[in-house]
């Protein structure tokens, strides 16, 4: 049986399409660990119900990929009886013998009515050095079927079928990216992996014993690291390849196309008595992880529950990063109006990453409960605009309003499309439209910051009279403007010497340009003036040669992915036709392998590939 998806909502917006392009593109020759992209924890935002069912956990997932989450918190249990990592926080039961109750009632919930069934274990066999207790063995355990007639097992707050693994969470991701592969559908996944220990059955809301000896994972297909890096090798970027490519820089991030290569301002570069150069601390930029070594995602331990002090990470290094070696949590404070008023990593004055040092600067959005959802969202998308701004990726960690991203996709989208650092509240206007005419730049091709509107963006005309944003040598802080005004095509040579037309590439530069275009004479720039050419200045960033596609490098510069006008706003009407194919296939390879495992052994299961769909973007 196929799996249900909404298709009530698809990726129409052409704004929103240019906003998540525009803002890769401008940021990736940045390295990885300085671009601020929001994260999630599944916990929170799939199973905040206690409901840990495959189908469902699929759609919720599928939804979060969809719309723009790129770090997902995954919390996984290691189940010593079934030898498998699992996301249910409670072993599921080993039954020998189940039988159905005679009584069945419905059970409805967001998307589809169940038959709820009682089933009783006459037997369940439990490893002893799973849990103390044998008090399982004869006990009745209760659940129902989903909609997917897999069996639902009731176990104290928490419902959980028993098909639901680190190898569905694999092959979500390997359907998201089997996908995505054009160009302009290319965007890098971060996975952390919190291990804990599956408590008891028996007693599901106790702590989980201490895993010791041989019931800790041992064998490669049991260690998490070892498993997601053979099922995810054809798309991971491991701990191994960072350590070959900073060893010798001249043969990794050098010998690609120049527009691949991270900006060297970002980290720290030794070179020895035959010019061979390395990097100590440097991370290659999106650019090269997605499209000279086309992998898609970087996978991290994070936190390790005490039941696991044993087991050892270490095994897995080559494949998975270690514990939180791509986070690092920050503290903030917030005003009410979403103002950072303490922990943010912008440093008056500097001018080198170092006295700025944002690397993987993670922190959670403080949600306030018991305000309505207006005034709820209103608050955090304020606050994770302050944060983003500082050079921190936003993390939520809430269910949101007592809905799952499952059911209720559009809250969880909301604060993922509040984590843009550029573009104001619909921008850039113009994304949909053609092109000029008589090699004419067309309305809203060209893009400024706008100081009335705290330094975000907007699309203008090109022929627009304004002054340029001009960046001080190659530093990623220091910026001047022009002392003259003229057209977007023509600003560039009014540059001081020693700088040259630029754009913010991360939301921390943006805010060091922002505060210093704050600072100018009043006679030169003024936020609060009523003349458009005091408070906005061009950037070097346009979409004169193809809409939606936003370039550096002046006005004649050309789309690197689109080879006519028409080609992205198509993409927001194939991602459509690609979601429905995606189902196809999935329909497909479920009844083959189900009809192929049936023809074997119909008393055996087995699981089957799962796949990805496109779920909601705003317009």
């Amino acid at each position: 049986m196929s799996v249900s998806y909404s298709s009530e909502a698809t990726l129409d917006s052409a704004t929103w399409v240019a906003v998540l392009l525009s803002e890769r593109d401008v940021a990736g020759q940045i390295p990885i660990n300085f671009v601020t992209n929001p994260a999630v924890s599944l916990t929170a935002a799939c199973f905040g119900d206690g409901l840990y069912d495959k189908t469902a956990a699929t759609q919720c997932i599928s939804n979060l990929l969809s719309v723009g989450y790129r770090r997902l918190i995954l919390d996984i249990y290691w189940s010593v009886e079934h030898r498998t990592w699992t996301f249910c926080p409670v072993n599921i039961p080993t039954t020998a013998d189940v039988t159905l109750s005679a009584y069945t009632s419905t059970m409805s919930s967001s998307s589809t009515t169940s038959t709820v069934t009682s089933i009783s274990t006459e037997s369940a066999s439990a490893s002893a050095s799973a849990s103390t207790t044998t008090e399982a063995a004869d006990a009745t355990v209760t659940g129902y079927k989903d909609s997917q007639g897999e069996t639902v097992f009731e176990l104290g707050p928490y419902r959980c079928t028993s098909d639901l693994d680190l190898y569905t969470i694999s092959q979500i991701l390997v359907g998201y990216f089997q996908s995505t592969t054009s160009r302009e559908e290319t965007f890098t996944t971060w996975l952390a992996l919190n291990l804990h220990v599956a408590g008891s059955d028996s007693a599901p809301t106790e702590p989980a014993s201490a895993v010791t000896g041989d019931d800790l994972p041992k064998k490669e297909t049991e260690r998490a690291g070892a498993y997601l890096g053979t099922v995810l090798r054809d798309y991971i970027y491991t701990p191994a390849q960072l350590a070959k490519d900073r060893s010798n820089l001249n043969e990794s991030w050098y010998e690609v196309d120049t527009s691949y290569m991270p900006i060297v301002e970002y980290y720290t570069i030794h070179t020895d008595e035959s010019g061979q150069q390395s990097t100590p601390d440097g991370w290659p930029s999106a650019k090269y992880i997605q499209f000279a070594k086309s992998d898609r995602v970087l996978v991290e331990y994070g936190s390790v529950d005490p039941q696991l002090a044993e087991y050892d990470l270490s095994q897995d290094e080559d494949d998975i990063f270690r514990p939180h070696y791509m986070s690092s949590g920050v503290k903030i404070s917030t005003a009410e109006n979403g103002t950072v008023t303490a922990g943010c990593l912008y440093e008056p004055g500097a001018t080198a990453v170092s006295q700025a040092n944002s690397s993987w600067a993670t922190s959670q959005i403080p949600v306030t409960d018991g305000l309505s959802i207006e005034s709820t969202m209103g608050s955090i998308t304020n606050v994770i605009a302050g944060i983003t701004a500082c050079g921190i990726s936003p993390m939520l960690n809430s269910t949101l309003f007592d809905q799952n991203a499952g059911a209720n996709v559009e809250h969880y989208r909301n604060v993922s499309l509040s984590s843009s650092w550029a573009w104001a509240v619909g921008e850039p206007q113009g994304a949909g439209t053609g092109g000029g005419t008589n090699g004419e730049p067309a309305f809203d091709r060209c893009s400024i910051m706008d100081l009335s509107l705290e330094g975000r963006w907007r699309a203008t005309n090109c022929t627009e009279v304004r002054r340029g944003a001009c960046r001080i040598g190659n530093s990623p802080f220091a910026w001047t403007v022009t002392n003259a005004t003229a057209k977007y095509s023509e600003i560039s040579e009014s540059c001081p010497p020693g700088s040259t037309l630029a754009v913010p590439r991360t939301g921390l530069e943006n805010t060091y340009l922002y505060k210093q275009l704050l600072s100018e004479d009043s006679t030169v720039l003024d936020s609060t003036s009523s003349d458009p050419a005091l408070h906005e200045i061009f950037l070097d960033f346009n979409c004169i040669d193809i809409t939606s596609c936003w370039v550096t490098g002046g006005a004649q510069a050309t789309c690197p992915y689109a080879n006519n006008p028409q080609q992205l706003e198509r993409k927001t009407v194939l991602v459509s036709v690609v979601a429905g194919v995606v189902i196809c296939v999935i329909f497909a390879l479920t009844v083959f392998v189900k009809c192929n495992t049936n023809r074997r052994n119909s008393r055996r299961r087995r699981r089957v590939i799962e796949g990805w769909e496109y779920e909601g973007v705003p317009s």
